[in-house]
């Protein structure tokens, strides 16, 4: 039997955004509604798929096992001073 190898998702960490569904994130607005993205987890890349909502200076994005499915966490997508976006598991449904 072979054991789960990914890497994992640690809460109040930020990880650096390196792409969306359409291209290289810009604005938070790649995040709103249903959408996908990837973040950067040390040696390889993660695939985040849910819903994301506008609140005041970011998005709250709901991970999904699949579009429409089950919640799998919550993050939080902000912008940062140099325009890197980054993405934060939260403790809050």
């Amino acid at each position: 039997m072979t054991g789960d190898i990914r890497q994992t998702v640690i809460s109040g960490v930020p990880y650096v955004v390196t792409s969306v569904a359409d291209g290289t994130p810009a604005t938070l607005d790649a995040f709103l509604d249903d959408a996908e993205f990837t973040i950067a987890l040390k040696d390889e890349h993660h695939l985040v798929r849910g819903h994301g909502r506008g609140l005041d200076d970011k998005v709250v994005f709901y991970e999904k096992d699949r579009l429409g499915g089950k919640d799998v966490r919550v993050w939080h997508v902000t912008v940062d001073d140099s325009g890197t976006v980054k993405a934060e598991a939260v403790a809050a449904f």
